[in-house]
């Protein structure tokens, strides 16, 4: 299966969703498959695809996506860096990500974790507006816990807003 909107980039087409009808169209494109390097900035998908490989190894596709969406959430919020690179290495409130610390941010991704942060540039959502995560059996700081709200599990993770 490959999600019509990425199809659609890939070709030069447009999609759009009629939600009364609940109808989805697309109009055609070039026809031509446009490289994924010709629509994806290069250090975009490197840093997203390490920080999602470091921080949800042995994670379900939709754990490594989630991860993703919270690194993409926080570039988005005015109240983190609005770059990949940036969030990943913030340090206002102290190291947000132990990858960025312990260095594991620079290991090679694997493959799933490259898609992974090109869904997540397409679009792809499974955390909606969160802006943190944890894995409970492996964190030392529960803060996240008891001053968010809690939006979702996804394998080992716990996504909170």
């Amino acid at each position: 299966m490959v999600p019509v909107r990425v199809l659609a980039k890939a070709t030069g087409a447009s999609v759009s969703w009629d939600s009364s009808a609940q109808r989805v169209s697309v109009k055609s494109g070039s026809g031509t498959i446009v490289s994924g390097n010709d629509f994806y900035d290069s250090t975009s998908v490197y840093w997203l695809s390490r920080i999602i490989n470091a921080e949800s190894e042995g994670e379900p596709l939709n754990g490594k996506i989630a991860v993703g969406n919270v690194i993409l959430n926080r570039v988005a919020s005015p109240d983190y860096p609005n770059t990949i690179y940036d969030v990943i290495f913030d340090k206002k409130w102290g190291v947000q990500f132990q990858p960025a610390a312990n260095g594991t941010i620079y290991n090679q991704p694997t493959a799933e974790s490259i898609l992974a942060a090109k869904l997540c540039l397409d679009g792809a959502s499974v955390a909606g507006s969160s802006l943190y995560f944890l894995n409970p059996e492996k964190s030392e700081s529960f803060w996240i816990m008891k001053n968010c709200t809690y939006v979702t599990t996804i394998g080992s993770h716990q996504f909170y807003a």
